[in-house]
C-alpha cells in the first residue's frame, strides 16, 4: 500500500454546548452493557490522525451537513497525486477509488462508540476493526439478545461500516450508529451519541469530521437535527438527542464521515 502524508489545510469548526427536550430526562444508566475500555489512553479533541504505510413522528432524514470550513488534502509521496477522490459522494455513492474504507485504515486497531445514557459521562463502546459487530448489519428488530450497544429500558443501538446514507457497507467510508428507544414524553429522547473514536495502533484517536447523514423520530427529538453535529465537536460532554421510535418502523440513524477515510466534507 502507498505511503501517505496528510496535509491538513485550516481548521475544523466544531460546534459545541448541550441541549435536550430535555437533557435526557428521566433516561436510565445503561445496564447490562458490556462497557470495554478504549485501546487508546483518550480522544485528543479534533486530533487528526496521520497515516503511515500499511496496507405523532417528526422524522428528518438523509439530512447532510457540512460544517467543517477547512480543506484537507492527501498527496502521494511517490506519484505526488492528491489521493481523495470523493467526486459521487454527494450522490450517496461510496467515495473514491483512492478514498480508503474505514476498516483498511493503516494502523486503525479498534473504533470506539461514546453513547451517553445518564451519568457523569459518556459510556465507552469499543469495538474491534473486523469483528462481528461492525461487520455486519443487525436484523430487525433490535431486542435483548440482538444489539451491540445497549442503554436506557428499551433501548438498542446497531453499528456498522456504511455508505454515505447509512446503508450497510463492509468497505464502506462511514460509520454509522442506528437503533430503536421505545420511550417517548416525557422521557428524554434517545440515541445520544457523544462522539465516534477511530483508535490508531500509534495511541491517537481520530473524531468524525462532518456529518453525512441522520434520522431523528418520534416527540423527544431535539427539533430540528436532534443536535447531531455534537458527535463531531470533539467535546465527549455533549451529545446528540435523536429521539424514539414508537409507532416507526424507521430506525434512529447517526452517520459520520472520517477526515482519513471519506475525505472532507463533500461541496
Amino acid at each position: 500500500m502507498r505511503r501517505a502524508t496528510w496535509i491538513l489545510i485550516g481548521l475544523f469548526q466544531l460546534c459545541g454546548g448541550c441541549g435536550t427536550p430535555d437533557d435526557d430526562g428521566g433516561r436510565q444508566s445503561a445496564e447490562d452493557g458490556i462497557v470495554p475500555t478504549p485501546t487508546s489512553d483518550g480522544p485528543s479533541t479534533g486530533q487528526t490522525h496521520t497515516t503511515s504505510d500499511s496496507d405523532g413522528a417528526t422524522s428528518a432524514s438523509a439530512s447532510v451537513s457540512t460544517s467543517s470550513t477547512g480543506e484537507a488534502t492527501s498527496v502521494d509521496d511517490t506519484t505526488g497525486g492528491v489521493l481523495f477522490d470523493v467526486g459521487g459522494a454527494s450522490t450517496g455513492e461510496t467515495g473514491g477509488p483512492m478514498t480508503y474504507p474505514v476498516r483498511m485504515l493503516p494502523g486503525l486497531e479498534s473504533i470506539t462508540f461514546y453513547e451517553r445514557t445518564g451519568g457523569a459521562a459518556p459510556d465507552p463502546f469499543t469495538f474491534n476493526v473486523d469483528g462481528a459487530a461492525l461487520t455486519v448489519r443487525l436484523d430487525d428488530p433490535l431486542a435483548v439478545g440482538n444489539f451491540d450497544i445497549d442503554g436506557a429500558t428499551g433501548e438498542f443501538y446497531d453499528v456498522y461500516y456504511s455508505d454515505i446514507d447509512g446503508n450497510f457497507e463492509l468497505d464502506g467510508r462511514y460509520l454509522t450508529i442506528s437503533g430503536r428507544f421505545g420511550q417517548p414524553l416525557p422521557a428524554g429522547g434517545g440515541l445520544n451519541l457523544a462522539e465516534i473514536g477511530l483508535n490508531f495502533s500509534d495511541a491517537s484517536t481520530e473524531f468524525g469530521n462532518y456529518v453525512a447523514s441522520f434520522v431523528i423520530l418520534g416527540d423527544n427529538a431535539v427539533q430540528p437535527d436532534g443536535n447531531v453535529e455534537r458527535a463531531i465537536d470533539g467535546d465527549l460532554q455533549t451529545h446528540t438527542t435523536m429521539g424514539n421510535t414508537m409507532g416507526s418502523s424507521e430506525r434512529l440513524r447517526v452517520t459520520l464521515g472520517f477526515l482519513s477515510s471519506s475525505g472532507p466534507p463533500p461541496g
